[in-house]
Order: C-alpha cells, then structure tokens, then sequence
C-alpha cells in the first residue's frame, strides 16, 4: 500500500514537472516567434545581410506597385480605345448617309442645271410668284452649301479622332512594354533575392525567416502609417497652442517666429490617437522618431499653399535598415505631415522658414 502511494506521488510529480516544462517551453517559442524581439537581437552581421535582402524585397515591392500601375493604365486605355473606336465607327456611318444624300442632290443638280432653275424663275405668274420661287431656289442651294461645310467639318473631326486613337494605341503598346520590362524586373529581382539567399547556405532559412518577419512587420507599418499622416494634422489643428507658442516678433516689413520641438513633442504626446512621436530640429534638418514602428524619418521643411508648413521626408531607416526612396514615397501615400498656420495663427502668407538649433524659424508678411 505504502509503494502504491509512492508510486502515484512519483507519478503526480512527474506530470507536473512536464506541463511546467510544456509551458515553459510554450512561452519560450513566443517570445522567439515575436518578429519585433526577434528583429531587434539580432546581430550587425546578421543586420547588414538582413539589409541587403530588405533591400531588394523594397525593389520587388517597387517593382509590383509599378506592375500594377500600368496594368491598370493598360486596361484604361483598351477601354478607351474600344469608346472611340464605336463613336468613330458610328460618326463614319453618320458620314457615309449624309455624303449619299448630297450626291444625290448633285445627280439632280447636274441633270437639271441652271436652264432648269431660270425655266422655273421665268414661269412665274406674277413679281410675287417669282420672289417666292427666286426664294426656294436660294435656300435649296444655301441647304446644299451648308451641308457641304457640315461634311467637311465631319470629316476633320473623324480624321483627328483617327489621329487621336493611333496616338492612344501607340501609347498602350509602349505601356504594355512598359508593363513587360516591370515584370521581368521583378523576376530577375526575385532571383537576385532567392541566389543571395542561397549562397548563405545553412544559415538560408534562417534569413529567410528573419527577411519575412521583416517584410510583414514592414506591412504593418505601411497600414497603420496612412492614418498617421492625417492625425498629426488633425492634432495641430486643434491643440491648445496660442500665439505665445509662436514666438512672434515685429522686423522691418515682416513678423519672425518660431516653434520649438519640445512645443512640438509636447502637442503629441497630449493625443492619445497617435504613436510615440519625437522630433529633432537642427540646423537643416528635421528628424523625426517612431520608436514603437522603429522608424525614424529625416529631410527638411518646405511652404505649401502659402500658409502651411510641411515635413519633407527625403530619408529614413527601418530598425536601422535603410528605406528606399519608392518605400518612403509609399508611407506618405495619403499625405504628408502638414500644419496649417492659418488654422493657429489667422490669415497669414509665410514668406521663409528656417530649421535651426531645437525650433522651426519663420516669417511671414505683417498682417496687420
């Protein structure tokens, strides 16, 4: 009985030794399958191999996007194309009826003549008689001029729709070659990507796994960003900046001022809608950090419509990695970082502005 009770304790304890070890285990491949820890321990070795498949997986993107692109321009066209080839074939017909109507007329006309017309005019019972046949005379040749003119024009604008639609074909084969070129492309990308791969020989799968989470953390970034865009708009519009913010002063035929990145950071981390966001001002350039999207965006600041301030991305990295110029255009798709100062400030044309050191410099002409 005593062995039986040992026996079952052995038991008990065993099991609970392996579920612990279960989930144990189970929690350990988390952790390993989380694509952002993964991405962030690797190594600088392992980064700059990383880098060159990013790389080219940017390109292919690219090269999609493009495929796309003129695909859907090529099907445009065809449609097009097939709109004026109807309407050209329908003005034709129009065309053939009134040039069969008018050579009737001229059939008539030639077995007539003019004797034909004078015999009519010279018949007249009365002066008022001839008037109204001199009348019917001038409009049946005044109604055969004005269909000639009505003719030639129909014919000058079938020549130039003819003309329009060889342009139009010419143009869809050159985007269908277009398309060809974009395709091969991406294939031979493609390639470069799989050979590169494979000349990591045991350590392939592995960057292929690390290249995947990569691309899908990539994708995620591009989803989210596109509202981004609109919210730290929509966030400058209504904070609570006044016109102390701006630091305005009075220079001879002008106002300057200024707005601080801690200003900047402080308005955004107040609104709960938008990611982490850190901006870094410094003489010409502006940085800008998404930590949580390992993100960070750099370029310049330029004048849009007069009155509004716009970042201008020319450069970036991807947890370190660099970001092609097709991939940063891609992040700012649906629009670029913008602050309305006429929403802020009032009815205002800025003149210049200026990155300096920890603020954005401005001026605008007086509005007073």
């Amino acid at each position: 009985m005593v062995k039986l009770k040992r026996y079952i304790t052995v038991l008990l304890l065993v099991v609970c030794f392996t579920l612990i070890f279960i989930a144990a285990a189970s929690g350990q491949t988390d952790i390993i399958s989380d694509p952002r820890q993964s991405l962030e321990d690797i190594t600088m070795e392992e980064k700059a191999v990383l880098e060159e498949l990013f790389f080219l997986s940017q390109e292919i993107d690219e090269m999609n996007r493009r495929a796309e692109e003129l695909a859907e321009e090529s099907e445009y066209l065809t449609q097009e194309i097939s709109i004026m080839e109807a309407n050209i074939l329908k003005r034709q017909e129009n065309y053939d009826i009134q040039l069969d109507i008018l050579e009737k007329v001229l059939v008539s006309y030639q077995k007539n003549g003019m004797t034909s017309y004078l015999e009519t005019l010279l018949s007249a019972n009365n002066f008022t008689d001839f008037i109204k046949r001199l009348n019917v005379i001038q409009e049946l040749s005044r109604n055969t001029g004005n269909m000639l003119n009505s003719m030639e024009e129909e014919k000058n604008k079938l020549i130039t729709e003819r003309e329009t639609l060889i342009s139009k074909k010419a143009l869809l084969d050159s985007k269908r070659m277009e398309l060809n070129s974009a395709i091969e492309q991406k294939q031979k990308l493609k390639q470069e990507q799989e050979d590169f791969l494979n000349s990591l020989s045991e350590k392939k799968e592995y960057y292929r796994d690390q290249l995947n989470k990569l691309d899908e953390s990539w994708s995620e970034v591009k989803a989210l960003f596109s509202n981004v865009s609109a919210e730290f708009s929509r966030v400058f519009n209504e904070s609570d900046l006044s016109i102390d913010d701006f630091n305005l002063e009075l220079e001879f035929l002008s106002v300057k001022g200024s707005i601080t990145q801690d200003r900047m950071n402080d308005i955004i981390e107040k609104d709960n809608k938008l990611p982490k966001m850190i901006f870094n001002i410094s003489p010409g350039i502006i940085q800008l950090e998404i930590p949580e999207m390992h993100l960070l965006l750099s370029g310049n600041i330029a004048i849009e419509n007069t009155s509004v301030l716009r970042v201008e991305v020319t450069d970036g990295t991807f947890y370190g990695m660099k970001l092609e110029k097709p991939s940063i255009d891609e992040l700012f798709r649906d629009g670029h970082f913008l602050i309305d100062f006429r929403q802020l400030i009032g009815n205002i044309t800025l003149r210049s502005v200026e990155l300096k050191d920890g603020f954005i410099e401005f001026k605008v002409n007086p509005f007073f």
